[in-house]
């Protein structure tokens, strides 16, 4: 399980998603720094792409590398918004069969949504077997056929709000609503950040399917209007980015006065990434026998959690320090 808002309205699309990654079957988790993001530029569409469900197949791929295969075997994203929606709808049937063999149709289940912007428009679809856009009903099963449903922008109601994996209180959609329609983009990336803090630090007390920690992206109608981002609780040395695929955007540095811009065109791919914003050997480095850079996560001592070396705190001890001193 994860958590996915995303918001859509006339003038921006913001997409948050947490980064824990849990067994399928155990639900133990695996890892804290699990990339469910990636932006993308098509021949005919920008956008993103988030999922809930599969965490990693039975080869430890996580969705997110599904998708890049699909661009590295295949240039994919070269082409057209409708071939990428029908060839990833393809691929997610393909992998989730041998899923449904071995571990029931319950387990099997899968959803990636795209937020694009197409000829100016903000749209969206959803690649699921066992849920659809507009609609509350979630099928316990999966289903074998995964199915597309299509949200659009209509007269009088262009904003949507889709929530997916762990769902948000009403509340937290509520306010999400009103700073679309009343603040700014920043403030709605905030808004939904705590919806996705809210549910993490909810019953299970950090210690669930749903990471506090979370990356972010809010792009505007023209390719190069695309910013993201990483949110640590407590701070951190530095910024783990979502995925890029044929396009360029800006990741901000220490407050709202520095900034990065990261990718590129058609044939640039980004995975994997880490940007520092001061010295910190330990997070990452190069490791020549798996010829990939290593991002370091050993366990904490207290609870045993995974605690991303890019933290700068354990975000399950500094829940449970917050409340032992009576903090929210």
């Amino acid at each position: 399980m994860t958590c996915n808002i995303l918001p859509a309205w006339p003038y921006g699309i913001i997409g948050v998603s947490d980064r824990r990654l849990t067994g399928l079957v155990a639900g133990d988790i695996r890892t804290n720094r699990s990339t469910k993001i990636t932006i993308f530029r098509c021949a005919d569409a920008h956008g993103v792409i988030v999922y809930n469900g599969i965490g990693a197949d039975e080869n430890g791929l996580t969705p997110s590398q599904w998708l890049l295969h699909l661009a590295d075997t295949e240039k994919l994203f070269d082409r057209s918004l409708s071939d990428v929606l029908d060839r990833v709808r393809d691929d997610l049937e393909i992998r989730l069969r041998p899923l449904r063999f071995k571990y029931g149709p319950k387990a099997a289940r899968h959803t990636f949504i795209f937020g694009v912007w197409q000829q100016g428009e903000s749209i969206l679809h959803c690649l699921s077997n066992y849920e659809q856009l507009r609609d509350t009903t979630e099928l316990a099963e999966g289903t074998e056929a995964v199915t597309e449903s299509v949200w659009l922008a209509e007269p009088g109601a262009r904003t949507r709000i889709v929530a997916t994996g762990a769902h948000p209180s009403l509340a937290n959609l509520r306010a999400i609503s009103e700073a679309i329609a009343k603040s700014t983009p920043d403030r709605v990336k905030a808004r939904c950040i705590k919806a996705v803090r809210d549910i993490a630090y909810g019953r299970s007390a950090g210690r669930g399917s749903v990471s506090a920690t979370t990356q972010w992206v809010f792009m505007g109608p023209n390719p190069d209007q695309v910013w993201f981002g990483h949110d640590i609780v407590g701070g951190g040395y530095g910024q783990e980015l979502p995925n890029l695929i044929n396009i360029a955007a800006t990741v901000p540095f220490g407050g709202t006065t520095m900034s990065a811009q990261i990718g590129g065109g058609i044939g640039m791919e980004i995975k994997d990434a880490y940007a520092g914003i001061e010295t910190a050997s330990s997070v990452s480095h190069y490791d020549p026998v798996k010829q990939q850079v290593v991002f370091d996560e050993p366990k904490c001592g207290t609870c045993g959690t995974p605690w991303p070396a890019s933290h700068a705190f354990c975000e399950v001890c500094m829940y449970d320090d917050q409340h032992a001193n009576g903090e929210d």
